[in-house]
């Protein structure tokens, strides 16, 4: 049975963590990581190629991606949002559905609280998942974070049609 498959990704300039779920009867975690990289225009290329590898080995259906919030530093929001275009034109060409979730969407669905704070969503990913998550960085729990929420929301899209 082909079970469906949902890309996280947390996007930055500098890291950019990603993770890969698997909806079954309950979300089960397939691969996680954070992808370094030093984003000046000539390394979009090198972000493109490393997540269209990523698309064609495990083959999502959705992409839930962290919706950029308004930044006092102007340069930084620029860069970001042209990671969060590059990710979501390999989305579109691989017809994955894209899900877009504020920082504080993404707290409010795995915590319950919209404030929650990094060490209250680990804690939760840690039970979630029974792994501790110690030498991982916080952008790759936002990324498992953000793969969990298009499981949930997902699986309400379901509720719904029945």
């Amino acid at each position: 049975m082909n079970h469906l498959k949902i890309l996280g990704i947390d996007p930055g300039i500098k890291k950019i963590g990603w993770a890969i779920g698997e909806e079954k009867k309950d979300f089960k975690l397939i691969d996680f990581n954070c992808l370094k990289i030093n984003l000046p225009e000539k390394n979009f290329l090198v972000l493109f190629d490393f997540f269209e590898k990523i698309v064609k080995k495990y083959q999502p259906k959705t992409l839930v991606i962290e919706k950029i919030i308004f930044s006092k530093n102007k340069k930084t929001a620029i860069q970001i949002a042209k990671v969060i275009g590059i990710i979501e034109f390999l989305a579109q060409k691989h017809n994955l559905e894209i899900i877009e979730i504020t920082p504080k969407e993404l707290k409010k669905m795995i915590a319950g609280d919209g404030s929650a704070s990094k060490e209250q969503i680990k804690k939760i990913l840690k039970i979630s998942f029974k792994k501790d998550f110690k030498k991982e960085m916080p952008d790759t729990l936002d990324a498992i974070s953000l793969a969990l929420a298009g499981f949930y929301l997902t699986k309400q899209k379901k509720l719904l049609k029945s």
